[in-house]
C-alpha cells in the first residue's frame, strides 16, 4: 500500500496520532453514526412516495389515469362513463367509414366491413391501467402513463371475409391492363395511339392496410398494388411513326428504258407492315403487297417464252411451230432494292429485265423432228357392253389430252399426268373384277391403245398393269389400265409410263375415228426398228385366265431384244353381280382388230 493511501486512511479513522486504531469503544461509535446517515434519506423518500401515492389516489380516484390513450384519443382524468362517451364520439367517428385511397378513392362503411367496436371492454382496459397487480406494478404503470404515456389497443372485431370481398370488388374497378402505344397507317397518313399504364391491386397488402386503419382507428387505408408499364411506350411508337412517314412522304417512280410507272403514297402505305416486336414497333415492307402494287409493271414488261412444238399440216406431215423468246423482270432484285432503300428516302428505281429463252427452240425441234411413224395401234371402241355416248366422249377427251404431246430425248411420259386434270363423264369402269359406273370410264382403252403403239415403236415401257378381267376390245396380255384418285398424291396411282431412249423427239398422235376404232401413232426419228408381238392363253376357265405375251425387237433386221410376260385375270361380274366366265369373253386380235360378236348392254 502506498504512503498516500495510508494518509487517506488516517484522515477517515480515529487514532492516537501514530497510526494506531483506538479502543473498541471508539470503533462502535463510528458504525452507529453511519447507520443514522442512511436512515434519514430513506425515511424522507418513503414519506415523499406516500404523499405522491396519496395525492395520485386523491387526484385519480375513480378516473382513468393521466397519460392513458385509446388510439389517438386521450382518456386521462376521465371517469369511465365520460371516457365511454368520448370513445364513442371521437374514436368511433373515423371508423364509421373506412376511406381507401390509391389510383382512385373508395369508401366502405363499418357495417359493410362487419366492424364491431367493443367500447366498454376498451374503456375497462384503460381504467385498469395502474390498478392491477401489486403496489410496485401499479406504481410502475402509473409512472409509465405519466411519462411517456400508455396507449391501449382498442377492442375491435371485424369480418375479414367482408373486408376481402370489398377489397376484391375495388380490385375489379381499379385493375387494368396496360395499353401499348400503336401505329396505324391509313392511306398516306400515319396515326399514333398513346400508351397507357395499367394497375394490379394487391388484395393481401390492401387488406393489411385496412386492418391497420381499423386497429389504429384512423379510418384511412391505402390501396396497395403495382403500376403496370406498357411494353411499347408512346416514344417507341413515335419513332416507328417517323419511319413510316418517311416511307409515304412521296410517290415511288419505276423506270425501264422509255417507260415509267408510279406508286402513290397511299399505295406505299398499304404495302407497309406495322407490328409490335420485342418492346418496339417494327415498320417493314410487305413484299407481296408491293408486288401487287407493281402489277402494271409486270403486265407491261413480262413476256412468257413460247416453246416450239410439233403439229401436222394438211398433208399429214410433221411441222415445227416456231418458238419465241420471253422477257423476265428481275423481280426479287427489284423488291430487294425497294425494301432496302424506301426508308432511306430513295424514290426512283430502275426495273431490270433478262431474256427468258424457251425450253424447246425452233432449231432444236427441227434438228430432231419426228418425221417417221415408228409404231401404231388401234382398238375397237364398240367392242364393249357400254356403248353410250358418255363413254365415247370420254375417249375423245382423253385422246385430246395426249394428242400432240412430244417427249424429249431421255424424258419419261406419264399417262396419269396428261389425263388426270380433265373432266369426264360417268361410264362403265372395272374395279376388282366388277363393273361399276364412275367418272372416267373409257380411259383404260385410251391407255391400252397408246401402250401397244409405244411397244411397236420399240420404246421401253417402264410401268404397266393389266386389267383385273379379260375385256373384248383389247387382246389379253396386251392391255394396260390406269387409275388415279386424289390428284395431290401419286401413292395410289396405277400408271402407264414409257421412256424416250432415242436421240430425237417422240410425237404422240391419238384420236377417235368414225370407223368405230380409236388410233394411236408414235412418231420419231428413223431408227430401223421392227417389232413382233403376240399373246396366247396359258390356261383359262370360267373363273379366270392366264395369258403370256411374247415380244421381239429387231434392229436393222437382227434381233436386238426379246422378252415375255404373263398376265393373270379373274372372271368379270356385271353391274347386277352376274358372273361372266373368263373363257367365254370374245377377245380382239393381236393387231387390235375385233372380229367377235356384237356386244350390247344387257
Amino acid at each position: 500500500m502506498s504512503l498516500i493511501n495510508r494518509k487517506k486512511r488516517d484522515r477517515r479513522t480515529g487514532g492516537d496520532g501514530y497510526g494506531n486504531y483506538g479502543p473498541a469503544y471508539g470503533s462502535t461509535g463510528s458504525r452507529r453514526s453511519r447507520r443514522r446517515g442512511f436512515a434519514g434519506p430513506i425515511i424522507i423518500i418513503c414519506a415523499l412516495v406516500a404523499v405522491l401515492v396519496a395525492a395520485d389516489f386523491w387526484m385519480n380516484s375513480g378516473k382513468v389515469h393521466r397519460g392513458v390513450e385509446v388510439g389517438n384519443v386521450s382518456l386521462g382524468g376521465m371517469e369511465p362513463a365520460e371516457a365511454r362517451e368520448v370513445v364513442r364520439e371521437r374514436a368511433m367517428g373515423p371508423l364509421q367509414d373506412i376511406e381507401l385511397s390509391g389510383p382512385d378513392r373508395f369508401s366502405r362503411s363499418a357495417e359493410e366491413l362487419g366492424v364491431n367496436f367493443h367500447i366498454d371492454s376498451t374503456v375497462d382496459k384503460a381504467y385498469a391501467v395502474g390498478r392491477d397487480g401489486n403496489v410496485l406494478e401499479r406504481l410502475s404503470e402509473r409512472l409509465r402513463a405519466a411519462f411517456p404515456g400508455i396507449t391501449i389497443d382498442p377492442n375491435i372485431s371485424y369480418r375479414s371475409d367482408n373486408v376481402q370481398t370489398e377489397v376484391e370488388e375495388i380490385a375489379s374497378q381499379v385493375n387494368a391492363q396496360p395499353q401499348d402505344a400503336t401505329v396505324k397507317v391509313v392511306g398516306s397518313e400515319v396515326e399514333v395511339a398513346q400508351s397507357q399504364e395499367g394497375y394490379r391491386l394487391n388484395v393481401e397488402d390492401t387488406m393489411t392496410s385496412v386492418d391497420g386503419a381499423i386497429d389504429g382507428m384512423t379510418g384511412e387505408a391505402k390501396i396497395k398494388g403495382d403500376v403496370l408499364g406498357p411494353d411499347i411506350t408512346t416514344a417507341e411508337a413515335e419513332t416507328a411513326a417517323e419511319k413510316a412517314r418517311g416511307a409515304v412522304s412521296e410517290q415511288l417512280v419505276f423506270e425501264h428504258e422509255d417507260q415509267n410507272w408510279t406508286v402513290s403514297p397511299a399505295d406505299i402505305g398499304s404495302s407497309l407492315d406495322v407490328a409490335p416486336n420485342d418492346g418496339k414497333i417494327s415498320v417493314s415492307l410487305n413484299r407481296d403487297r408491293m408486288s401487287d402494287r407493281l402489277a402494271p409493271v409486270y403486265s407491261d414488261l413480262a413476256v412468257k417464252p413460247k416453246n416450239a412444238s410439233y403439229d401436222f399440216d394438211d398433208n399429214g406431215d410433221v411441222i415445227v411451230l416456231p418458238s419465241r423468246e420471253g422477257r423476265t423482270i428481275e423481280w426479287e432484285n427489284l423488291l430487294d432494292s425497294v425494301e432496302n432503300n424506301i426508308f432511306e428516302g430513295k424514290r426512283e428505281y430502275q426495273v431490270n429485265t433478262t431474256v427468258d429463252k424457251p425450253k424447246y427452240t425452233t432449231a432444236g425441234l427441227e434438228a430432231k423432228k419426228p418425221t417417221e411413224l415408228l409404231g401404231s395401234y388401234k382398238t375397237d371402241y364398240m367392242a364393249t357392253s357400254d356403248q353410250g355416248a358418255e363413254r365415247a366422249e370420254n375417249l375423245e377427251i382423253a385422246a385430246n389430252e395426249v394428242n400432240g404431246t412430244f417427249v424429249a430425248p431421255g424424258e419419261t411420259f406419264s399417262m396419269v399426268e396428261h389425263v388426270q386434270d380433265a373432266r369426264y363423264n360417268a361410264a362403265h369402269v372395272i374395279v376388282e373384277s366388277g363393273t361399276q359406273t364412275a367418272e372416267g370410264g373409257g380411259l383404260c382403252q385410251v391407255t391400252s391403245t397408246l401402250y401397244n403403239a409405244v411397244l411397236y415403236a420399240g420404246l421401253p415401257v417402264t410401268k404397266r398393269e393389266p386389267h383385273d378381267s379379260v375385256l373384248p376390245y383389247i387382246r389379253p396380255g396386251m392391255d394396260a389400265t390406269i387409275w388415279y384418285g386424289d390428284t395431290t398424291t401419286t401413292a395410289d396411282d396405277t400408271d402407264m409410263q414409257f421412256k424416250n431412249n432415242t436421240d430425237g423427239y417422240v410425237l404422240i398422235e391419238e384420236y377417235v375415228s368414225g370407223d368405230g376404232y380409236m388410233y394411236a401413232n408414235v412418231y420419231g426419228v428413223p431408227n430401223n426398228i421392227e417389232v413382233e408381238m403376240s399373246s396366247k392363253p396359258v390356261w383359262e376357265n370360267a373363273d379366270g385366265a392366264e395369258w403370256v405375251t411374247y415380244y421381239t425387237r429387231y434392229k436393222n433386221g437382227e434381233v436386238e431384244y426379246e422378252d415375255s410376260w404373263n398376265s393373270l385375270y379373274s372372271a368379270l361380274y356385271d353391274e347386277k353381280g352376274k358372273k361372266i366366265p373368263a373363257d367365254q369373253v370374245p377377245t380382239a386380235e393381236v393387231d387390235g382388230s375385233y372380229l367377235g360378236p356384237n356386244i350390247a348392254a344387257e
